[in-house]
């Protein structure tokens, strides 16, 4: 929700992240976000959001969808004021980050579960398609790993209600007609509080607390991409391009790749790492 001053918060500085490639446009935002949010506008924009959250929750058992992203990280002290820590983290077998998994396990909420949806090298070697995937194919990714391993927590816990850091100034879906809430095909109710939100709102709040953020954010392009395993890593130019992004996060991670997936290999060979 947004704040209900009568001049409103201050239009986002920051464009969708999906064209917001320079990691400067991204600090200089966070460095202006407590000028842009100062203590009054912040504390009614989250008195607001909390409040929304108790009337829209209500007597539903409800719990966050979490990702360890800023967003997610937000959200998870709006959701705490609303009475609510329960959290899934859902992931994949063996393609994640060891840096953010190590930063997680210092990090996660008390009442988190991992889920994992299974996904290792062998199964990216199956499925190449899947390698830095562009278009629909990265929408898929997020069906098949997020989607899939929020609905199966969904269904043990009995929830009626899933909290999503989802911001429409990234050009998310939160419902129909700009709606924060809705329901899909199976069921799942998603509601996303922090729908109306700006980049420079969560910044200062994050701030605001000292909350450290994921390690994904000082590498290449960290805020366009946030958070995910590492062959998720979206708005590559091209495999070659994906594969160089990692090997400076991580050599290692592609060099355990090779063994298994024959594109990575290939990478090496034709570029000269070992």
């Amino acid at each position: 929700m947004a704040a209900s001053s009568g001049s409103g918060p201050p239009s986002p500085r920051l464009a969708r992240k999906q064209t917001t490639r320079d990691q400067d446009i991204w600090s200089r935002a966070r460095q202006n976000a407590a000028a842009l949010w100062p203590d009054d506008r912040l504390d009614e924009l989250i008195d607001t959001t909390v409040t929304r959250i108790k009337d829209t929750v209500g007597s539903r058992r409800a719990a966050l969808a979490w990702s360890g992203g800023k967003d997610s990280l937000a959200l998870q002290l709006l959701a705490a004021q609303a009475g609510i820590t329960e959290a899934v983290l859902a992931i994949t077998e063996e393609l994640e980050y060891p840096a953010f998994l190590r930063w997680v396990t210092d990090h996660m909420p008390d009442d988190l579960t991992v889920v994992s949806t299974g996904q290792t090298l062998a199964w990216l070697a199956d499925h190449p398609e899947m390698l830095f995937p562009q278009g629909n194919y990265g929408s898929r990714w997020f069906q098949i790993v997020n989607h899939r391993g929020q609905e199966r927590y969904y269904r043990d816990r009995g929830l009626e209600m899933l909290l999503l850091g989802r911001r429409r100034s990234d050009g998310n879906y939160t419902g129909p007609k700009g709606a924060d809430l809705y329901t899909n095909k199976r069921g799942v109710t998603r509601y996303s509080p922090l729908a109306s939100w700006d980049h420079e709102a969560v910044f200062a709040l994050l701030d605001r607390h000292q909350i450290e953020l994921p390690p994904c954010y000082a590498w290449p392009r960290g805020y366009q991409v946030g958070t995910g395993a590492w062959p998720a890593r979206q708005w590559t130019r091209d495999t070659d391009h994906g594969f160089e992004e990692v090997w400076q996060i991580d050599p290692d991670v592609i060099r355990t790749a090779a063994g298994q997936l024959p594109a990575a290999a290939d990478w090496m060979a034709r570029t000269g790492r070992s």
